[in-house]
């Protein structure tokens, strides 16, 4: 991430239609799974251990704190301290397989940070180490290398994804995907466009939209979400979203098709 950019983020994270859009996705997922942890585990109704990858300087940790104990990895010096409230609970460092916690997490959030990892596939493996067994991550990512553009560079990523390649590692490194989906379907012709307007990364930035923009495509990230709690698919979409579990039984065995829903 380059300097100047990190230094926007809290503010991006704060007002952009994107980050925000993903950030409700996110805890719509962790009530859902809270609310069924509290159904179906003996003590489900306890505090999580919650780890956040790639925290931003702990931006979301005011929500997921709501949650139980939050803890922070981030690797960019502009953003470990940007909150001091939080400062205390994030590591400046990079996740790898030397990450030891002193106890396994709940729940750990990766959240558009898989494709700045060279060796994403370690980076599961080590991912599933520090979860408990039957614990969760969910896990977002950038995807179809065919919208691959000035940002991806801007921002270091190694790739984006499809479906189906996410879901094959994820089940290859021992998960069993609960939930994997497209989202940010209706963004694919503006990033299209983008990919043909910003072609040279020295002269690309993310800023927060005008106001109504930012509300319109808010409304409309909105609008999807909504479409897919009614069980509407949607094929394709410039993110992925995923939730997965740390099981103690085959997890390739037990991993379901692509779909837009949670099921046990």
């Amino acid at each position: 991430m380059q300097g100047d950019y990190s230094e926007q983020y809290v503010h991006l994270w704060q007002n952009h239609w994107w980050w925000q859009s993903r950030h409700d996705l996110v805890l719509r997922s962790i009530r859902e799974l809270r609310k069924r942890s509290k159904s179906v585990e003996p003590g489900g109704d306890a505090p999580w251990r919650i780890l956040d990858i790639g925290c931003g300087g702990g931006v979301a940790f005011d929500d997921f704190s709501k949650f139980g104990e939050v803890f922070g990895i981030e690797p960019d010096a502009h953003l470990a301290h940007a909150i001091p409230k939080w400062q205390d609970r994030i590591e400046q460092r990079f996740f790898d397989a030397e990450y030891t916690p002193e106890e396994p997490y709940d729940l750990v959030l990766m959240l558009d940070v898989l494709e700045h990892i060279e060796q994403d596939e370690d980076a599961l493996l080590s991912l599933k180490k520090i979860l408990r067994p039957n614990g969760h991550a969910i896990i977002t990512v950038p995807a179809l290398m065919s919208l691959w553009s000035a940002h991806d560079e801007v921002n270091h990523h190694y790739r984006r994804y499809t479906a189906s390649n996410l879901q094959t590692l994820l089940t290859s490194t021992g998960f069993q995907v609960q939930q994997l989906h497209y989202f940010f379907s209706w963004s694919l012709p503006l990033l299209y466009f983008r990919k043909l307007i910003a072609k040279k990364k020295d002269n690309y930035a993310v800023t927060v939209p005008p106001k109504v923009i930012n509300g319109l495509f808010s409304t409309l990230s909105h609008f999807e979400n909504m479409m897919r709690r009614l069980h509407v698919q949607f094929p394709l979409g410039s993110s992925l979203f995923a939730v997965v579990k740390n099981c103690e039984t085959s997890p390739v065995a037990e991993a379901t098709p692509v779909s837009t829903q949670v099921s046990e």
